[in-house]
C-alpha cells in the first residue's frame, strides 16, 4: 500500500491515543495504550513508535513506509515553532523537552506539535460542535482545566503559544497550589482534582469508606440527591461559569465548546454554567450577539482530528 496518510497522537498523562488517518480523512488505523510511568520523554518516544509500527502493519503499509507528517497533541505549555513542551504537568515535565525533534531522529518526516486545547478547538471548528463559527472559545474540564482560542477564523497562540490558559486565571479561592506552581487558579477549584479536594475538606471522614473521594465519586453521590455534593458540583459549575463570562467580555465569541470528561455530557452542570455566564457577562456579549455553549462533539479525540487539519493543510496557520 502506498496511499499517503498522516499520524495524529495525543499524549495524556494515563493513556496515548494514535490514529492513522488517510488524505481523504479515514481512519485506517485507532490505538491506544498506557503511557508509561515513570513518563519519561525516551519512554514515551517508544510508546509512540511501538504505536505506529503496530498500525503500519495492521494498515497494511511497510516497514519502511512512513507518514507524511505526524502531529503530536500534548496538554502543556508548548512552543509549536520549536517543537517543544516548556512544561506539561500531567506528564511531570518541568523542564523544556525538544519532543519533535527527538522523535524525527527515529522517523524521518515532518513532526508538529500542539497544546491539546489548542488542537481541540481546530478539531471542533472543523469537524464538530463548533463548525461554521469564527470566534470560538474551547474548554476542556477533566483532571484540569484547558482552554483553545479560535478567533476571527483563525487559531490564537498568543506570542509563544501559551494563550488560552483559562484554568490559570485568578483567585477562585484561598489556600489552594495548583500544578502550574501558582495558587487559587480555576483549575484548583473547579477541575476534577478541585472537585475531589473540595470534597475531602469538607466532607465528615466517617461518612466515606475511603480517605480519598474522587470527582466521579462527587458526581455520583450528587445523582443520588446528596445535599453536599450538589453543593460542591454547583460551586465548580458557577466557578467554571465565571471564568467563561470572562473570556465572553474579552473576545466576544459567537461559541464556546465544553469537553472533557467533568461536564460535557452532564446536563445540569452545563446548566448551571450557561445561567452563570448570562448573568455575568455583559449584555451585549450575551444578548446581541448570538452566544452558543455546546458540549463537545468529537470527545475524545478533538485534539486528534485538530491535529489532522493542521497536517493536511485544512487550516490557516500563519503565526
Amino acid at each position: 500500500m502506498d496511499e499517503k496518510y498522516y499520524c495524529a497522537i495525543d499524549i495524556g498523562g494515563t493513556k496515548i491515543l494514535m490514529l492513522l488517518i488517510s488524505s481523504e480523512g479515514k481512519v485506517l488505523f485507532k490505538e491506544k495504550c498506557a503511557t508509561p510511568v515513570p513518563k519519561l520523554p525516551e519512554a514515551v518516544i517508544r510508546a509512540i513508535t511501538g504505536l505506529l509500527e503496530k498500525g503500519k502493519h495492521n494498515a497494511g503499509f511497510s516497514a519502511a513506509s512512513k507518514p507524511a507528517g505526524i502531529g503530536l497533541c500534548i496538554a502543556g505549555f508548548i512552543d509549536h515553532n520549536k517543537g517543544i513542551v516548556h512544561q506539561s504537568p500531567n506528564l511531570d515535565w518541568q523542564k523544556p523537552v525538544a519532543i519533535c525533534r527527538m522523535l524525527e531522529k527515529h522517523i524521518v518526516c515532518p513532526v508538529i506539535i500542539e497544546n491539546d486545547a489548542n488542537a481541540a478547538v481546530l478539531g471542533e471548528v472543523h469537524y464538530g460542535a463548533a463548525k461554521g463559527h469564527r470566534d470560538v472559545v474551547y474548554v476542556t474540564i477533566s483532571t484540569g482545566i484547558g482552554g483553545g482560542l479560535f478567533l476571527d477564523g483563525r487559531l490564537y497562540r498568543g506570542s509563544n503559544g501559551f494563550a488560552g490558559e483559562i484554568g490559570h486565571i485568578k483567585p477562585f479561592g484561598r489556600g489552594r497550589i495548583c500544578k502550574c506552581g501558582g495558587s487559587n487558579c480555576l483549575e484548583a477549584w473547579a477541575a476534577g482534582t478541585g472537585i475531589s479536594n473540595s470534597a475531602e475538606e469538607l466532607w465528615d471522614k466517617n461518612e466515606t469508606e475511603n480517605d480519598h473521594i474522587t470527582a466521579e465519586e462527587v458526581f455520583q453521590m450528587a445523582d443520588q440527591g446528596n445535599t453536599l455534593a450538589l453543593e460542591i458540583i454547583n460551586s465548580a459549575a458557577e466557578k467554571i461559569g465565571y471564568g467563561l463570562a470572562n473570556l465572553v467580555n474579552l473576545f466576544n465569541p459567537t461559541c464556546i465548546v465544553i469537553g472533557g470528561g467533568i461536564a460535557g455530557n452532564r446536563a445540569d452542570f452545563m446548566k448551571v454554567v450557561d445561567s452563570k455566564i448570562l448573568d455575568e457577562a455583559i449584555y451585549p456579549s450575551v444578548n446581541i450577539t448570538t452566544l452558543s455553549l455546546k458540549p463537545a462533539d468529537l470527545e475524545p479525540e478533538a485534539g486528534i482530528w485538530g491535529m489532522f487539519a493542521l497536517l493536511s493543510g485544512k487550516v490557516v496557520d500563519d503565526n
